[in-house]
């Protein structure tokens, strides 16, 4: 009877064992992959933002230079965008596909399994394209080629662990976190945005994935770069409990965000009318109308972050905030036409902190008595335009805090993201990578225009199957 019992009792303890095993090693594997996919977009992406603030001075001093000679100068400025947004697209149409735009989408794609996984070439492309097309003026942000080139770097290591298929799309939706919270300092927004955006959904070994790519890629980001916030926001703001006036302000934020998202799309499809034109040569033109801009302007090219912190230390005039708004509103969708590698998150953030800052002044000038702080509608502008476009409203109020360090603001920021929410719900339009991904997966099945060029090295005709942007 013993005996019996204790073979009952072995096969119990065997039965538990087999059972538990497959656990373990999962965990492991993810969690090892997830670091090892932090180890390399903290190194990467901290990389991509330092030789970006490098271009930024490049291009100031380049125009600055070119004010030397007054008739001519103006071509140098013209030309280097112009060359820097020509190379970018030809990195992509001929390496790297999917590289286009923002990537977003894509990885957003894979993760459904509507797409395929792009492949390690878009690391180098987008790194290098990034820096080609951001660093020379286009108004397009950072976060779009840290986010992708998190998620390559995520399916290398995936790889190597030999993770099944389930896992690695956990993987490469953290290591695509992990390169949004590089891209903006942000850890906690980018672990929210991998759950709440890219992924919708949520599970344990995603959780994982995500703390563990994130943590470590933050880590290593800020022994490289310092543990700055990317806004300083000194001012004390005082009437915070008022949340009328901010879930107006995101009221009209909703409908700006609408109408950013048409024009964005309405500009791609305005470039496939010029089909016939190969698209190097549509992304040369774009980058030589931003040159000129830089001409006379140099502060309203590039990715906007200096002039977004510019608005935020309450340095312009209700002129220069109304000129800034609508000039960006229009470079952004323009730049993102050109099929470079490049994000709308950083341009969203400067529309947002100008119309919020131009919202305080004209209130404060019909209703004295309001005394509205331009900065404070300045930062929860930022987060309202954000949810607008994207429709990821915890994201953006995450985020907009961790990068101004204004947790005070929190309720504001609430209280305008629901107003932007139920104005762009009401207008029923579409979040903004939903449509990038429709029109991503469209272009996938379409066959190649019959129109397109074919002009050797500078043709895109043979990659127009896989053409994103």
């Amino acid at each position: 009877m013993n005996d019996i019992r204790a073979i009952a009792w072995l096969r119990k303890v065997q039965w538990r064992s087999h059972a538990m095993l497959p656990f373990r090693p999962r965990v492991i594997k993810i969690t090892a992959a997830s670091v090892c996919t932090g180890v390399a977009i903290g190194l990467v992406g901290g990389a991509f933002r330092y030789v970006l603030l490098a271009c930024d001075h490049l291009r100031d001093l380049l125009v600055a230079t070119a004010h030397g000679w007054p008739h001519l100068g103006w071509l140098l400025p013209v030309l280097f965008v112009a060359f820097g947004a020509g190379l970018a697209r030809l990195l992509v149409i001929r390496f790297a596909p999917f590289a286009a735009g923002s990537g977003v989408q894509h990885v957003e794609a894979v993760f459904s399994g509507e797409a395929k996984p792009a492949g390690i070439a878009v690391v180098p492309v987008k790194f290098f394209g990034g820096i080609l097309a951001l660093g020379t003026g286009l108004a397009l942000g950072r976060e779009g080629p840290t986010v992708q080139m998190g998620a390559a770097l995520a399916s290398l290591s995936s790889k190597v662990l030999a993770l099944d298929a389930d896992d690695y799309k956990v993987v490469q939706a953290a290591g695509a976190g992990a390169g949004l919270a590089v891209a903006f300092n942000a850890p906690i927004g980018g672990s929210i945005f991998v759950f709440e955006e890219l992924t919708e959904s949520f599970s344990p070994w995603l959780l994982v994935a995500t703390l563990a790519s994130t943590s470590v890629a933050i880590w290593l980001m800020r022994l490289l770069l310092g543990s700055t916030l990317e806004f300083t926001v000194k001012q004390a703001l005082d009437h915070m409990w008022h949340v009328s006036p901010f879930f107006f302000l995101g009221a009209l934020l909703g409908a700006a965000g609408a109408a950013y998202n048409n024009l964005t799309i309405a500009s791609l499809h305005l470039s496939d009318r010029f089909s016939r034109i190969p698209s190097v040569y549509r992304a040369t033109a774009i980058g030589a109308v931003i040159g000129l801009i830089a001409w006379f302007k140099p502060e309203l090219v590039g990715g906007g972050g200096r002039l977004t912190q510019a608005v935020l230390a309450q340095g312009h005039t209700i002129e220069a905030l109304f000129a800034i708004f609508c000039l960006r509103f229009i470079l952004g969708p323009f730049s993102y036409a050109a099929g470079t590698p490049g994000g709308i998150f950083t341009p969203i953030m400067l529309l947002g902190a100008s119309f919020g800052a131009l919202f305080a002044h004209v209130l404060n000038f019909l209703v004295p008595s309001l005394a509205l702080s331009a900065i404070a509608c300045a930062v929860v502008g930022m987060g309202a335009l954000f949810t607008a476009t994207v429709r990821a409203p915890i994201t953006g109020i995450v985020i907009v805090v961790e990068m101004t360090g204004r947790v005070d603001l929190t309720l504001s920021l609430i209280a305008a993201s629901l107003g932007a929410m139920i104005i762009a719900l009401l207008l029923k339009n579409e979040p903004i990578y939903d449509t990038l991904k429709r029109r991503m997966l469209q272009q996938q099945i379409q066959p190649a225009s019959p129109h397109t060029e074919r002009t050797g090295w500078l043709s895109d005709a043979p990659t127009r199957k896989s053409e994103v942007q």
